[in-house]
């Protein structure tokens, strides 16, 4: 083993993504904290008793803020990620830059669970003496909810029915009331 050398290949990386915290495959030196948000939101209309609840209240985009911290001063957990820029930190910042302007659905993985379809929503950067050869950075990634659509074949047959014939129409003249009917049996009584 070389000193100074990362410990994993990315042949290691599958087995790897689902042990440390990461966002879509990219290893940071330090997981300082992580946030993670689940809610629900209520409805306000009024709820019969035995109603079923979970018609009133439907399911929030999850939220994971997450502040991580990248040294120059490190090798990379696995070979070859953070190296292709000036130094580690300002590479880290770069990738993650990329991936919030790409705006591609990630995976984020945490000891606590596996999140799909999340979007890095904003990222914030202290730049001072203290981080001159690090990085510093709170990352604030939401849920997108994606919607799978399915597709109904249609028949390539007309949808009209056949006609019908009806026979042949004449108009017929309408009955008269029963009050009609009564004044003309009396004679013509107006009904002034």
């Amino acid at each position: 083993m070389i000193i100074g050398a990362s410990p994993y290949t990315t042949d290691d990386l599958t087995q790897l993504v689902y042990v440390k915290t990461n966002i879509a495959g990219f290893f940071f030196d330090a997981v300082i904290q992580t946030d993670l948000s689940s809610t629900i939101t209520i409805t306000e209309h009024p709820v019969e008793s035995g109603a079923s609840i979970t018609d009133h209240s439907y399911e929030n985009a999850k939220q994971i803020t997450m502040q991580i911290g990248m040294s120059d001063a490190a090798t990379s957990l696995v070979d070859g990620q953070f190296e292709k820029g000036m130094t580690r930190s300002v590479n880290a910042f770069q990738v993650l830059m990329e991936m919030q302007r790409l705006r591609i659905p990630l995976q984020v993985t945490t000891r606590l669970g596996v999140w799909q379809n999340m979007l890095i929503e904003s990222i914030a950067v202290p730049d001072d003496y203290t981080t001159l050869y690090g990085l510093k950075a709170t990352v604030i990634l939401r849920e997108i909810f994606v919607a799978k659509v399915k597709t109904v074949k249609i028949s390539a047959r007309p949808q009209v029915t056949g006609q019908t014939n009806r026979g042949g129409v004449e108009p017929v003249e309408p009955n008269m009331s029963i009050l009609k009917q009564l004044q003309e049996a009396l004679g013509g009584l107006s009904s002034n």
